[in-house]
């Protein structure tokens, strides 16, 4: 050949392709010959790079050895290759793209950081600071919020000298080569600090590493994701670094990443059109693994924008194209993989699994592996596939490929890339395995092969158990197969020595006759040893199942309820049982994968529900009545992934909004696709159905609005007036209003009562930032609107559309944007779906919060089925069907001073911090609802405000209430919905009223007060109470009262420290009988067990004191008080049919105990399901369902029995378990739901 053929690097890449190819020989081979890397060959073959004059020797070995002689041929090669920078600087200079995508910027792309100028001088100043307290400094943050560019791009260029290195593998090892070699006073940069934990296997090695950049002279700084500070907090000195000397990375402002999109565009000089900007802040959101997306993203549309002109203006249609923030990198990653043959294809999911680690405890971590353990296979011609697999992933940019090693260019990729990401959810345990197992083999091979460092045993039949699972020899490479083999040959030698010890034995029976019985006594020992190791062994596998559950019940209740019915049937222990009954007072959610994925969309209508994949597959399930949702068998594959969905009221019609081609409708019937004129260029997430199915509204990228009448074939009407993109629109139930939201932050009003002349109606402002979501109340009433950087939702009052008005202040709560807003179908409540991973709900009535529903991603959508069904979809692509309200008694106050049921166990009554008392149907625990409106001491009524202590009559007809006067007020209930004053108030005491207790029979009342008074009333006709006996005692206040079973006692906790107990069984002469003494403190409690024998005071001190009641004239204490709480106990609840006793604490807990054997009780559960300290307590007459609260606004109900709640929650979660889900939570036990 001659220099001039080869013109570009393409053809010089090429030319050498061919002479591979004509060689025959492996890239593995040629790099054995010639000393340079296996990917550099791969890449000089590729065109990926060419070679450098620095590698001009090793450059000529290749030559020869791909058979080009030395001398003139040669020196052809070696021309053409100094004449190709000459050449190529002749042609058009390439546009510059300032942006980096996934890779971290380095310290030569410092002009280009932006976004992190303020937290950058602040690592500036606290590096100082840190070296001279002789600490290093801590960045802490999670995967994708930017950590590596701002050390290496940030803080790098300003510190002077330094040397960076990564742990890897062999810590020491990279810090001899690079921190020991600088200068004693240069900085010290680690970077992936948790390839520590991740990828150094040698305990030794690691602490030495951490013992020397802890004692290193000169200033130090690493960066560590978040989800290793637990492992670092093991290591004590590294704990006290990071308690003072960190620096945590969280997620950029607004500000910020308008930044990090414009700055580098204008150094570029490229254009970003209008409305880029917006819709990239819009979706990247402030959620710190976005961050990498973004960055990925702008890199790809300025290459697609470059592409039609060197004038490169970038814009949306780009944006779109390349798939948007969170389909940027997914689609380049699957266009890579769909590129190959399928024999490669199974290649590049090996080697995919091989770039990354997985661990207990943390999310899955990229690992940089080298070129010998990728290749690692005696398979002919593997070691080219693998090479060509690289070209093309590293050509795309998404693995780095250095001469001897490979890695993913960043964890963003283990999310956005939905393969992926099902790859690593697959077995899950199979992995870790495979881990533990790559990590044993290498240190097997560094330390020459070594017996002792062999499997066996368990660890050895487990990994057995796992490579002779379908596919798993496809992952082992050659050392690790080694590995396996020399361990089971190594065990079975072991095996076939103790064999022959045994035949041994066998020759010295007859001496051993004598010691049968002995043996056979020591034969029982062993095995009563062996069977308590193995409930001991249980007991702590449950409890550390249980705690799982209990860390996750704040963001996924469903999948934390399998857990908690996990860990009970591993073993009983009270933390799993309380687990299992702190799952009964929470919300739970049904959960449905069905098919669903990250990128879904979702809609509704009465009674149906409807969920777009990002794949285009449309599913619907009907609900009736709060039951399991049915899937529809009905489906439809939409032609373009969504990113809008819409029903009509009827669920007969279904509109979808795609990414790149328009809007579609859609009959649902037989899944028939309905024209729409003018729809295949409307993009935009805004779009909504009319009720009844006649109109439909898209919003759009472009500002405007299209409406069209579903049954005609006329174009659309536009409608315009916003000045950006429009992200929500609403009907009202009549169709007769349209409402329009979007960046702009305005909401507008049209009046389409004639769709085909739309009038513009006055614009509701007041927000300050884009408007994310829109909903009307199904009265048409009230609009409500959720904006994205106030993280509120506003209201107006529509009734009269021409006239709106404001309601109020903004709902407040949300901690992120608002993403969907829901009204309930009776108008009563409105739902909110926030990107804080919560659902909001408010009563729209008094505007207060009335509770969150928590979930495990940020929530994009959510709905109403019914009054009592909530439908929500979150950023895991699960669909979760709520039960609302859930166990939870909302009453709107701030606090709750008593609860009490009647003798049915279905009504409620509260006593409440704001001075009313409240009444509730509970019948079903999971839709508590209200009967009528509160009960409140009017003005003008003669009697000062009610003071939280309240009963209610075992006949739920009447409820008594005491005041801060001292007066008690009785209420007739007999028409719960228009409850009324049984009579006036009734003064019984000189002080505020602190409790209020019911004989069994319903007609005594024991009165309570700060005086030190008990008063006893007749309250068997309630509008005229009568004054029996006043009992005296208490130096001080007295606290709880409570009668007897048969009623002939009256036990009263004092202020003064002593339990009262008098006979009341002649109202006419009451006598005190016994005092209890002991307390440290005030006794604030006191309950009876349903057979009257047993007393039990609970007070200040955080104990509770068992008083034995047999013989009432003598009584005596019993055993050693109850501990445990950590807080004052203000209120006791025997259970009514057995020895169960509940205690509530201000430490926000609920204590069960057992206390059949008083003397030595059994703690059966700690409860922690309540968010605030609790002030009372009560069982429902059916022993099963116990209520409390106390400094909060609600009322918690839970079930104290197992096994009927473990019945419950299986027909409750849904979809059972996965096995990903089980192995990452269960590890080491064998997959076995717990709700198959």
């Amino acid at each position: 050949m001659k220099g001039n053929d080869i013109e570009t690097p393409d053809e010089f890449a090429r030319a050498l392709n061919a002479l591979r190819r004509a060689s025959d020989k492996s890239y593995r081979r040629l790099a054995d010959e010639c000393g340079l890397g296996f990917n550099t060959i791969a890449g000089y073959c590729s065109g990926r790079h060419l070679p450098q004059l620095a590698v001009r020797a090793e450059f000529a070995a290749l030559l020869t050895a791909l058979g080009v002689p030395p001398g003139a041929p040669q020196k052809v090669w070696l021309d053409a290759l100094r004449e190709l920078p000459l050449r190529a600087g002749r042609s058009a200079a390439p546009v510059w793209n300032p942006y980096r995508g996934l890779e971290a910027f380095q310290p030569g792309d410092a002009e280009v950081f932006f976004g992190r100028t303020a937290l950058t001088a602040q690592l500036l100043d606290r590096l100082g600071a840190c070296h001279e307290r002789g600490i290093p400094l801590a960045v802490v943050g999670p995967s994708g919020s930017g950590k590596s560019s701002l050390l290496r791009a940030g803080l790098l260029p300003l510190v002077g000298p330094s040397t960076l290195l990564t742990p890897g593998a062999a810590p020491m090892r990279q810090w001899a080569a690079h921190a020991a070699q600088a200068a004693a006073d240069a900085v010290v940069l680690v970077d992936q600090f948790e390839e520590v934990f991740t990828l150094c296997a040698d305990e030794s090695e690691r602490t030495a590493f951490l013992d020397v950049l802890l004692e290193c002279p000169g200033p130090v700084v690493f960066g560590m994701r978040a989800d290793f500070y637990g492992r670092a907090l093991r290591y004590p000195r590294l704990a006290a670094v990071l308690e003072q000397g960190q620096v945590p990375v969280g997620p950029m402002t607004e500000a910020q990443l308008r930044e990090v999109i414009v700055e580098p565009a204008r150094l570029a000089g490229l254009v970003l059109e209008d409305g880029l900007v917006e819709v990239l802040l819009a979706d990247a959101g402030r959620e710190p693994g976005a961050l990498p997306l973004l960055s990925y993203t702008l890199k790809a549309i300025t290459e697609l924008a470059a592409q039609e002109s060197r004038k490169t203006a970038v814009g949306v249609r780009h944006y779109r194209a390349a798939g948007g923030v969170r389909g940027a990198v997914g689609q380049t990653a699957e266009a890579a993989f769909r590129s190959l043959p399928s024999h490669q294809q199974a290649v590049c999911r090996r080697l995919f699994l091989r770039l990354v680690h997985t661990d207990d405890g943390t999310a899955d971590i990229r690992r940089r592996v080298t070129s010998d353990e990728l290749l690692d296979t005696p398979s002919t011609g593997y070691a080219d596939d693998v090479a060509e697999v690289l070209d093309v992933f590293v050509t795309h940019r998404l693995l780095t490929a250095g001469d001897q090693t490979v890695e993913i260019v960043h964890e963003a990729l283990l999310m956005a890339w939905p393969r992926l990401t099902g790859w690593l959810a697959d077995n899950r345990e199979g992995r870790r395995v495979h881990g533990r197992l790559r990590t044993a083999a290498r240190q097997w091979r560094a330390e020459q092969y070594p017996a002792e460092g062999l499997y066996q045993g368990r660890i050895l039949a487990t990994a057995l158990e796992w490579a002779a699972e379908p596919g798993s020899d496809e992952v082992v490479n050659a050392l690790e197969r080694a590995f396996l083999t020399a361990s089971s040959e190594a065990t079975t030698a072991r095996e076939a020595a103790a064999r022959r010890r045994v035949r041994h034995r066998h020759q010295l029976i007859g001496l051993l006759a004598a010691l049968v019985l002995i043996a056979a006594a020591a034969g029982v020992y062993a095995r009563q040893v062996g069977d308590s190791a193995r409930r001991e062994a249980r007991t702590a596998l449950s409890r550390q199942i249980a705690e799982k559950a209990d860390r996750l019940r704040d963001k996924d209740p469903g999948l934390a309820a399998q857990l908690a019915l996990a860990a009970y049937a591993v073993s009983s222990t009270p933390e799993a049982r309380a687990s299992l009954l702190d799952s009964s007072a929470r919300p739970v959610a049904r959960r449905l994968r069905a098919g669903t994925g990250a990128g879904a969309v979702m809609a509704t209508a009465p009674s149906l529900t409807a969920v777009a994949t990002s794949t285009g597959r449309v599913r619907l399930w009907r609900t009736r009545d709060g039951g399991a949702p049915s899937a529809v068998r009905s489906e439809l594959t939409l032609v373009d992934t969504p990113q809008a969905l819409a029903l009509s009221a009827n669920g007969a019609l279904l509109a979808a909004g795609g990414r790149t081609g328009g809007v579609s409708l859609w009959r649902v019937a037989d899944g028939a696709r309905l024209p729409l004129p003018g729809a295949a260029d409307r993009h935009g997430p805004g779009l909504a159905l009319s009720a009844d199915g006649r109109l439909l509204a898209a919003g759009g990228d472009d500002g405007t609005v299209r409406l069209w009448r579903t049954a005609s074939a006329s174009a659309p009407v536009v409608l315009t007036g916003p000045r950006a993109v429009v992200r929500s629109v609403a009907f009202s139930p009549d169709g007769h209003t349209l409402a329009v939201g979007g960046d702009d932050a305005t909401v507008r009003l049209w009046d389409v009562s004639s769709p085909g002349r739309p009038r513009r109606l006055p614009a509701l402002t007041g927000a300050t930032s884009r408007v994310y979501a829109l909903a009307i109340s199904p009265d048409g009433h009230t609009l409500a609107a959720g904006t994205a950087a106030e993280h509120t939702v506003r209201t107006w009052d529509i009734s009269d559309p021409r006239h709106p008005k404001a309601l109020g202040k903004p709902l407040t709560g949300p901690a992120s944007w608002i993403n969907a807003v829901a009204f309930s179908p009776d108008g009563a409540t409105l739902a909110a779906a926030s990107s804080d991973t919560m659902v909001w709900q408010w009563d729209t009535r008094s505007r207060q919060s009335t509770g969150t529903l928590p979930q495990p991603a940020p929530v994009a959508a959510v709905s109403y089925a019914d009054d009592n069904t909530l439908t929500t979809l979150a950023g895991d692509g699960v669909l979760r069907f709520w039960t609302v309200p859930g166990p939870v008694v909302a009453t709107g106050a701030s606090q709750v001073f008593s609860v009490s049921f009647d003798a049915t166990g279905h009504r409620l009554l509260t006593g409440d911090g704001d001075g009313s008392l409240r009444l509730f149907d509970v019948r079903d625990p999971q839709r508590p609802a209200g009967t009528g409106p509160p009960l409140r001491n009017s003005p003008g009524t003669g009697s000062a405000a009610l003071a939280g202590a309240s009963v209610l009559a075992h006949d739920a007809r009447t409820a008594i209430g005491g005041t801060t006067d001292g007066s008690i007020r009785l209420y007739d209930l007999a028409r719960p919905a228009h409850p009324s004053p049984a009579g006036p108030p009734v003064s019984v005491a000189g002080a505020t009223i602190e409790a209020i207790a019911l004989d069994p029979r319903g007609s005594t009342a024991a009165v309570s007060s700060d005086d030190g008074t008990v008063h006893l009333l007749d309250v068997s006709v309630p509008s005229r109470p009568v004054a029996r006996a006043a009992l005296t005692g208490p130096a001080g206040i007295a606290f709880g009262v409570r009668f007897s079973p048969d009623g002939k006692l009256l036990a009263a906790a004092g202020e003064d420290g002593v339990g009262y107990v008098w006979d009341v069984h002649d109202l006419r002469r009451p006598r005190l009988l016994t005092t209890v003494r002991g307390f440290s403190g005030s006794v604030y409690a006191t309950s009876f067990s349903p057979d009257g024998k047993l007393l039990a005071f609970g007070g200040a001190d955080y104990s509770v004191r068992l008083v034995d009641l047999s013989h009432p004239d003598g009584p005596a204490s019993v055993g050693t008080p109850l501990i445990g709480p950590v807080g004052e106990i203000y209120e006791l609840a025997f259970a009514p049919d057995d020895n169960r006793l509940a205690v509530s604490s201000i430490d926000h807990t609920v204590w069960l105990w057992d206390l059949n054997r008083p003397g030595d009780p059994d703690l059966l559960a700690t409860l922690k399901a309540s968010d605030a300290g609790l002030l009372t307590v009560a069982f429902a007459p059916d022993g099963r369902t116990l209520a409390a609260a106390g400094r909060g606004d609600t009322v918690r109900l839970w079930n104290t029995d197992p096994d009927t709640v473990a019945r419950w929650l299986c027909g409750a979660v849904g979809d059972p378990i996965t096995r990903a889900e089980w192995a990452q939570f269960v590890p080491g036990l064998a997959y076995d739901p717990p709700c198959p």
